[in-house]
């Protein structure tokens, strides 16, 4: 994809959760695995939440710990309990995650 589809896309993902509501996955436990599962909200601030954190994962799978994108189980080792995640943006092998807490500062 060129940088104009990602870009589109990625605008849909906004509007789509815009108009749902829609809230991040929250972490249930520490290193939660659950959280690959999380919704893709683009730009999309839900509302009691704020942005407390962004990540770079590789999405392929292939990624090694040498390269700028987190492996899975190096981002894995930084989700918290709690905290919501959702995919900020989405590539061909790469993602950015944004972390959330809640407003006020509670995780």
């Amino acid at each position: 994809m060129d940088e104009r589809q990602l870009a589109a896309e990625n605008d849909e993902h906004y509007r789509k959760a815009r108009k749902l509501k829609a809230q991040p996955y929250v972490a249930k436990e520490d290193g939660d695995e659950g959280v690959v599962k999380m919704p893709h909200l683009g730009c999309y601030k839900p509302e009691g939440w704020e942005v407390s954190n962004k990540f770079f994962v590789d999405s392929s799978g292939f990624g090694s710990d040498s390269e700028p994108a987190m492996t899975l189980g190096r981002f894995l080792s930084h989700v918290k309990k709690g905290r919501g995640y959702c995919l900020l943006s989405a590539g061909q092998f790469q993602v950015y995650v944004h972390e959330f807490i809640r407003e006020g500062g509670a995780a």
